[in-house]
C-alpha cells in the first residue's frame, strides 16, 4: 500500500508520463487548463484513486481531455490517454436515446405496453412468468413508467435483483448468472411494489426491460442498434463505446483495474472461490443497457451535446440552443463512479473513476463542485 504522503507523487508522475502521447488541447490555451491537472491529481491523491479520466466540452468542442494515473494496483503501468472505463448507470440516457430512436421511427411509442400477458392491449415482450404471474399490475407498465422510473419496482422495499443473479438462478433451477429474459421471468412471478406512475423510484430493473425491448423492436442486438442509430450518427466511434467485460482478460488493453476492495460470490461460479465483487460479482456482459458500458469520458461527453441525460426529457435530441438548465447522470458500482454532467450554457463535462468511496458514497457531488468552481474563475471563455 502507497501511503498518502506520497501518492500525489505517483498519480503525478503517471499523468505527466502518459501525457507525452495526448492529443493537443485546442482553445482555450492549455496553460488555463492546468487548474484541471491540479484538480485531477490532487483529488485522486487524497481520495487514493489509481484511475480517472476528466473531458470537457464548450459549444460542441472538446477543449479539456486527459486521463490519469495507473491501470493496475501494482502501479507498474500507466493508464494510457484516451483511457475507457466502465459508466455504471450513465449506460441508461444511451439507452433512453435507443427508445427516443425507435420512438421517432414510429417503431414504438411511450405508452407501449412493455409485457405481452394477454391484456387487451398487447405489449411487446412476451415472456412466460415463473412459475405464474405474480402481479397483474405488470400488465400497464408502459415504455415511459420504464424510462422515467415509475414502472412499480421499489429496490428499498424489495431487493435491487440485477445483484442477485444467483438467488435467482437457484430459484429458477438454471445455471448462475441467468439470462435477461430469464431474469424478468423470474420478477414476472413476483409482485410490484407500486402501482405503476403512481410514483418515482430509481429501477435498474425498468432499463433492464427496456434493453430486452429495443432488442426484440429493432431485431439487432443492443449494441448493433446503439451504434447505428445513436452513436454513429454524431461521430462517436465503435471502439469508443463498447460491452463491459466482467474479468480482467478480456477487458479492453485501455481499461484499468476496478478497485472495489472487498469480495464475493462469483456469480459464474458461486460454490467456487470468492472474487474482488467488480471481477465477477455480477454478470457484466448481461447488464448493458443499465450499467454495463465501457467508454471513453469524451465519447460521453460528446453525447452529452446532442442528447438529453436527465429527466422527463431522458434520450430525447437535445437542442443546440441549450438553455435546458443543468442535467446530470451518476454511476455507481463497487469500483466504479462516473459523472455526466450537462450545464445550459453548452459546457458538458464527464469525470471516470476507477474507485467509489466505501458504504456506497460518492465522489460525484465533490469532484463536480471542484469542476464548478473552476469553470467560474473563466477560463473556459
Amino acid at each position: 500500500m502507497v501511503m498518502k504522503g506520497s501518492y500525489y507523487w505517483l498519480v503525478l508522475a503517471a499523468f505527466t508520463i502518459g501525457c507525452q502521447d495526448s492529443t493537443t488541447i485546442t482553445a482555450p490555451e492549455e496553460s488555463k487548463l492546468q487548474k484541471f491537472d491540479s484538480l485531477m491529481t490532487t483529488f485522486m491523491s487524497e481520495n487514493e484513486i489509481d484511475a480517472g479520466a476528466l473531458s470537457i466540452m464548450k459549444n460542441g468542442r472538446v477543449v479539456y481531455d486527459k486521463s490519469f494515473g495507473w491501470k493496475d494496483s501494482a502501479h507498474t503501468q500507466i493508464l494510457p490517454q484516451g483511457a475507457m472505463m466502465r459508466l455504471a448507470s450513465v449506460s441508461k440516457p444511451i439507452t433512453a436515446a435507443a427508445i427516443m430512436k425507435l420512438i421517432e421511427s414510429g417503431e414504438l411509442d411511450l405508452t407501449t405496453r412493455a409485457f405481452d400477458l394477454g391484456q387487451d392491449v398487447p405489449g411487446v415482450l412476451e415472456l412466460d412468468p415463473s412459475p405464474v404471474l405474480g402481479d397483474t399490475l405488470f400488465k400497464q407498465i408502459t415504455v415511459e413508467h420504464l424510462l422515467q422510473h415509475r414502472s412499480g419496482w421499489d429496490r428499498e422495499v424489495d431487493k435491487d435483483w440485477v445483484f442477485h443473479e444467483v438467488e435467482i438462478a437457484r430459484a429458477l433451477g438454471i445455471t448462475s448468472p441467468p439470462g435477461q429474459e430469464e431474469m424478468v421471468s423470474f420478477l414476472l412471478g413476483r409482485s410490484l411494489q407500486f402501482t405503476p406512475d403512481s410514483k418515482y423510484v430509481y429501477s435498474n430493473v425498468g432499463y433492464l426491460v427496456l434493453g430486452l425491448i429495443i432488442e426484440k423492436i429493432s431485431g439487432q442486438k443492443y449494441m448493433d442498434y446503439v451504434h447505428k442509430e445513436v452513436l454513429s450518427p454524431i461521430g462517436i466511434s465503435r471502439n469508443d463505446v463498447i460491452q463491459g467485460r466482467s474479468f480482467l482478460p478480456d477487458r479492453d488493453f485501455r481499461e484499468p483495474w476496478y478497485n472495489s476492495g472487498f469480495k464475493g460470490v462469483n456469480v459464474f461460479d458461486p460454490t467456487g472461490p470468492q472474487v474482488f465483487i467488480s471481477d465477477g460479482g455480477w454478470n457484466h456482459e448481461g447488464a448493458l443497457s443499465y450499467m454495463g458500458l465501457v467508454a471513453t469520458s469524451r465519447a460521453i461527453v460528446e453525447f452529452l451535446d446532442h442528447y438529453m441525460v436527465w429527466g422527463e426529457n431522458i434520450g430525447t435530441v437535445r437542442s443546440n440552443s441549450y438553455g435546458t438548465g443543468w442535467r446530470y447522470h451518476t454511476g455507481s458500482l463497487p469500483g466504479t463512479q462516473a459523472l455526466a454532467l450537462q450545464r445550459d450554457n453548452g459546457i458538458n463535462y464527464v469525470t471516470l473513476f476507477n474507485k467509489r468511496p466505501g458504504g456506497g458514497g460518492s465522489y460525484n457531488r465533490e469532484i463536480g463542485q471542484k469542476i464548478d468552481e473552476i469553470i467560474g474563475l473563466g477560463i473556459l471563455n
